[in-house]
């Protein structure tokens, strides 16, 4: 009894060791997309390459079909898309109204993540998917800020599978926002100085 009591407590130390080591592995992994896509940011002050920078990286690491970045204009309350590709095919649409899932960012200023159940709870929403793209099963909003005013969203959207965006997915897809966030306000200084 007490050398499987022994067994019991040292495979329960290995397997709570491992489960530690995953866990850092991972958030080792995330610091280093964060530090790389920080050090292209830094030495980017064209807008739109801004953009592209991002959008590709955000493509390359997340399991997601759908890649969108868009700022909004409150003045006239609109929402010009930036970066959108769905499965590998890049999108240019026009601008369009902002509708009540981007207002509902503005006002409560927190990411909106939806994992199923998708096309009833954007209804609500007002939520349109954009001509010619697939409505998706999971997707996030992530609000891009400057100060305390929302300036934009990130969007990932899986139009494969509900449940597909986790909750380190949702942590590293803020963060990368808060930097873009940040190269973006510099890059529109640099150009309101030249």
């Amino acid at each position: 009894v007490r050398l499987l009591e022994t067994l019991v407590n040292s495979m329960s130390t290995a397997l709570e060791n491992a489960r530690l080591l995953k866990e850092t592995e991972q958030r080792t992994a995330e610091l280093a997309v964060i530090n790389s896509v920080q050090e292209a940011l830094a030495k980017e002050m064209d807008i739109q390459a801004i953009y592209d920078l991002v959008g590709n990286r955000i493509r390359d690491l997340f399991d997601a079909q759908v890649v969108g970045i868009a700022t909004f204009d409150h003045k006239t309350e609109t929402e010009h898309i930036h970066y959108l590709i769905e499965k590998g095919e890049r999108y240019y649409p026009v601008p369009r109204p902002l509708n009540t899932l981007r207002k509902h960012l503005i006002q409560t200023k927190e990411k909106v993540l939806i994992n199923k159940n998708f096309e009833a709870v954007t209804a609500a929403f007002g939520l349109k998917s954009v001509p010619g793209t697939e409505p998706p099963k999971s997707a996030v909003y992530v609000p891009l800020m400057v100060g305390e005013k929302v300036t934009g969203n990130i969007s990932l959207q899986n139009v494969d599978k509900e449940n597909a965006i986790s909750d380190s997915d949702v942590r590293l897809l803020e963060t990368l926002a808060n930097s873009m966030s940040v190269a973006l306000e510099n890059a529109r200084l640099f150009d309101e100085t030249n």
